[in-house]
C-alpha cells in the first residue's frame, strides 16, 4: 500500500531537486525525494543506535580488565610470525 503526499517547495529548492534528478540520474522527482527520505530515516536510525550504545556504556562502562583484554586481542603478535619468506 502507498499513500500519495502533496508537497509545496520553494522555487530554489525545486530547482535544486531538479538538478539532483539530473545529476544522480533519477527517473523522477518522486524517486529522488523517496531516496532522500529513506536516507534520512536510515541516518536517524543509525544515530539512535549510536545513542543507545553510548547510554549503555555510560551506564555500565567496560572494566580496566576488559579494556586490557581488548587491546591484547586487537594487536597481533608479529614477533611469533615467520617472516623469512618475505625478507
Amino acid at each position: 500500500m502507498s499513500t500519495q503526499l502533496a508537497l509545496r517547495l520553494p522555487d530554489d529548492l525545486l530547482a535544486d531537486l531538479d538538478w539532483l534528478v539530473v545529476r544522480c540520474n533519477y527517473s523522477s522527482r518522486t524517486e529522488a525525494m523517496r531516496t532522500a527520505i529513506e536516507a534520512a530515516i536510515k541516518a536517524e536510525r543509525s544515530r539512535q543506535i549510536d545513542e543507545q550504545y553510548i547510554e549503555a556504556y555510560t551506564r555500565m562502562p567496560q572494566t580496566e580488565e576488559e579494556l586490557a583484554d581488548l587491546a591484547w586481542q586487537s594487536t597481533p603478535d608479529l614477533d611469533d610470525e615467520d617472516w623469512t619468506e618475505w625478507l
